[in-house]
């Protein structure tokens, strides 16, 4: 277990904060206290999730969340594509106000992420502090009542348990929650740092159950609509790759398996599932997962600029199989 530890010690291209690793430590040990509950509300003050943006827009009452009368055509509906990596995230915070974390922050000051931005900046702060930290992306059952939400989560690593505690420090955007707001008390609800079963489906446990029951996904929501079957696949491989310390952007998928589920062959279903299985238990399966991601299969992705097209001439001068 401490070969994994301290590999999610270790940063990725998204989580390493270079010039911005002081600011990090000082907003956990000195701002913070060393309290998740903090660290949440900080992260709260500096971000904003779209969904509230769009919220304000619909006329909802979102004053707990801060003041929206600025908005106009100027006001960025989403920044995801901007700001991909912690490093970029911390600059903007404090490029658009060189206090950087602190507490009523205005509103119009604040960056329009999602929650995968949010698990990465979690990620890249603890990781500043010595702790082992790693993302996970999934399907929270504890969001909206009735249904399943695409989501981004973390676990750390409790030297005193040695357990690993799944938690979210994610705004409770959802109005039914809004009795645990953190600009009603001030605080976070508790179970939200330490899981309970059931709460969250990882990427494996959504894709297996999926695979059983295709019913399963009914009431699984990916953004605005329902989730399709290549999301929930998607998913598994977007927890695949946070797990191996490389949290990719929802945008990013294997090209091999860049299909309609229909068109998967059966050896194509078969790989999935026991790439799957093995993500059921990380630490358990831990060296064969950093087997199967050292593989061509898995490493050339598909992304908004990149297509299959063009790693076509580099399988045919390595002869790679995919």
């Amino acid at each position: 277990m401490d070969k994994i530890v301290d590999f999610y010690k270790q940063t990725s291209q998204f989580t390493f904060l270079g010039k911005y690793k002081q600011d990090a430590i000082d907003l956990w040990q000195n701002k913070c206290g060393r309290s998740l509950k903090s660290l949440c509300l900080y992260f709260m003050n500096a971000t904003v999730h779209r969904v509230v943006v769009q919220m304000a827009l619909n006329g909802a009452d979102v004053h707990d969340y801060g003041d929206f009368s600025f908005i106009d055509y100027k006001t960025p509906m989403s920044e995801d594509d901007f700001f991909i990596t912690a490093a970029s995230i911390y600059a903007e915070i404090f490029r658009r106000d060189e206090k950087g974390f602190y507490l009523g922050r205005p509103v119009e000051k604040r960056l329009v992420l999602t929650c995968r931005y949010i698990s990465v900046l979690v990620c890249a702060t603890l990781k500043a502090n010595g702790i082992a930290c790693r993302s996970r992306a999934g399907w929270a059952r504890y969001l909206d009542e009735g249904r399943v939400l695409d989501h981004w989560v973390n676990e750390y690593y409790d030297e005193k348990s040695r357990k690993w505690i799944m938690f979210d420090l994610d705004d409770l955007y959802d109005a039914e929650w809004m009795d645990f707001s953190l600009y009603q008390k001030n605080n976070i609800a508790n179970e939200y740092l330490n899981f309970g079963p059931n709460q969250f489906y990882t990427g494996a446990e959504a894709w297996l159950k999926f695979r059983k029951d295709k019913n399963f996904i009914k009431q699984f929501a990916y953004g605005s609509g329902r989730a399709k079957p290549e999301q929930v696949l998607k998913y598994l491989f977007l927890d695949f790759f946070a797990v191996m310390n490389t949290e990719y952007n929802y945008t990013v998928i294997p090209i091999c398996y860049d299909k309609p589920i229909s068109k998967l062959t059966t050896q194509e279903l078969a790989e999935i599932d026991n790439l799957a299985t093995l993500m059921l238990d990380v630490n358990k399966n831990f060296s064969a997962l950093q087997k199967l991601f050292n593989t061509p299969k898995l490493r050339m992705v598909k992304s908004p600029l990149v297509g299959k097209n063009n790693y076509e001439k580099l399988i045919k001068a390595k002869g790679y199989k995919i």
